[in-house]
């Protein structure tokens, strides 16, 4: 006959083994890799990411960092993280739709400057450009994004005059060809994407007297389904904003671009977004 006492102590075994199991729980953060190669912008997320798990392993404990090799646009991107699907995070622009699909958290890991950004064009259509100075006289011209963007919305609320590409090289080949008469990029994109393009499509270049202001950030997002990848990253980010790391890391990668840019001596368009 089985006695009371024995009862307990399973019931302490079992007790004490989902305790250790608990304790020794590995967050697996699952991510895209990037199919094009690890520039700098992809090594910057990742690092930001590593480094948000790295300093909150006193807390959680150990973690896995998996990258998932799947061709994925944004919007596909957004479907798997609101699915729970393949990836559980993502950096990307914040907007509406990524704010409902996922969890934000809320710190900006490029500190504002995905803000700025400077106006790829075909150097034939430079003049075009040298009588831009309000909003009104750049929507004189059309603009050219990917059709997933955040920045599309933008232009499509602001009723800018703008067309679009299903694909990313798409949007440079159009460019080349002269379908439309800029693509806006961010700072740090800007150059590096000229560079890499040169020796096919050597007519663009970036305009050199115009910069746009359009408030935007760069969020990371997690799947719903993953709350505690959600507390531990946010955790993560806060220690990396106070102690200057993510400032460092902006440094470490976009320093050069930076100065490039040199947005004070170009006139700057700022966009005003309505609130949501």
């Amino acid at each position: 006959m089985l006695t009371i006492k024995p009862i307990i102590q399973v019931l302490l075994l079992l007790s004490c083994l989902g305790a250790a199991l608990n304790v020794y729980a590995v967050d697996e953060i699952k991510l895209l890799k990037p199919l094009l190669g690890m520039d700098k912008r992809e090594r910057h997320k990742d690092e930001v990411i590593f480094r948000a798990l790295e300093m909150t392993i006193p807390e959680f404990g150990p973690y896995l960092y998996k990258t998932i090799n799947v061709d994925m646009t944004p919007g596909r991107a957004l479907i798997s993280i609101r699915r729970g699907e393949l990836i559980n995070t993502y950096i990307a622009a914040s907007s509406d739709i990524w704010d409902k699909s996922a969890t934000a958290i809320k710190i900006p890991i490029r500190r504002g400057l995905m803000s700025y950004r400077l106006l790829l064009i075909h150097k034939d259509n430079l003049d075009k450009f040298e009588n831009v100075q309000t909003l009104e006289d750049l929507n004189m011209l059309t603009a050219g994004f990917q059709r997933d963007w955040a920045i599309t919305d933008v232009f499509e609320k602001a009723n800018m005059n703008m067309v679009t590409s299903h694909t990313f090289e798409g949007l440079f080949s159009m460019l080349e060809k002269r379908r439309f008469d800029y693509t806006p990029r961010a700072i740090y994109e800007a150059y590096d994407e000229l560079n890499t393009r040169k020796d096919k499509l050597p007519n663009l270049m970036v305009e050199p007297n115009l910069a746009l202001y359009i408030p935007l950030v760069t969020y990371v997002y997690v799947s719903k389904s993953a709350p505690r990848i959600a507390q531990r990253i946010e955790a993560g980010l806060k220690k990396m904003s106070a102690n200057g790391d993510l400032d460092k890391l902006l440094d470490k990668y976009y320093e050069e671009d930076i100065k490039k840019a040199d947005l004070a001596n170009r006139r700057i368009i700022e966009f005003q977004l309505q609130d949501q």
